[in-house]
């Protein structure tokens, strides 16, 4: 991928918004672009030295029973997100298991440079808090939907936070980033399981509130979506 493209990318994700472009190709040089390819193993203490820019691709990053085997996926990063914010926070291990779910394209920075950059650099501070606080938030959405919600619930909730507001073709509104994950990868989104969340897409067809084909869905009506939504909605 060409400098200025990465730059480009940059120049749009939260943790670097109105980031002087000199410290932005700063960051470019002393970082090493490497790719992840779909479905490739990757180590559970992957994030625990450095820090990953992701320019393109989704991440899946999830929790693991070692009783039962069940995953649990805590965050989806994509493009312009980071990957893991958590060691850069305390220098503390983080064992997730991180699922590469498309080709991917990322800036891999040592973790102690990217310190560097968090107190040299105000701006990043600024930028940080904010990011920092949006993972914070999904995380005690995600929490209280498990605790408090059922499954029907959790998947409308997930569908609508992916969902755009404006119709594609003057038909749909296209959902993003979940849009083709398998069924399993989904259930792992809400704290279920596929056979679940199979019979829970068919029933939302079949009330005409999405539609699904080829593996891509789209919201076909996004108000009875919402009443889906009960919990914050």
């Amino acid at each position: 991928m060409q400098q200025k493209n990465i730059l480009k990318i940059l120049q749009t994700a939260p943790l670097f918004l109105n980031i002087n472009n000199d410290i932005l190709e700063q960051i470019i040089n002393d970082s090493t672009y490497i790719e992840w390819q779909k479905a490739q193993e990757l180590p559970y203490d992957i994030a625990s030295k450095d820090i990953y820019i992701i320019l393109e691709g989704r991440l899946k990053v999830t929790q693991i029973d070692p009783n039962s085997g069940r995953s649990l996926a805590l965050f989806l990063l994509s493009k312009g997100d980071v990957f893991d914010i958590f060691p850069l926070l305390d220098g503390k291990e983080h064992p997730v298991f991180p699922i590469v779910l498309d080709n991917m394209k990322l800036l891999k920075m040592d973790i102690f440079k990217a310190r560097e950059y968090l107190y040299k650099y105000p701006q990043f501070n600024k930028n940080f808090l904010p990011y920092l606080g949006k993972i914070l938030r999904d995380l005690e959405e995600f929490s209280q939907l498990l605790v408090f919600s059922d499954t029907t619930t959790r998947l409308a909730n997930l569908i609508l936070k992916h969902t755009s507001k404006c119709k594609e073709d003057n038909e749909h509104y296209p959902v993003k980033l979940i849009n083709n994950l398998s069924h399993e990868s989904i259930a792992e989104l809400i704290g279920s399981v596929r056979s679940v969340v199979t019979k829970q897409l068919n029933k939302l067809k079949q009330e005409e509130i999405i539609v699904a084909k080829r593996g891509k869905m789209a919201v076909k009506n996004l108000e009875k979506l919402i009443k889906k939504c009960d919990f914050f909605h």
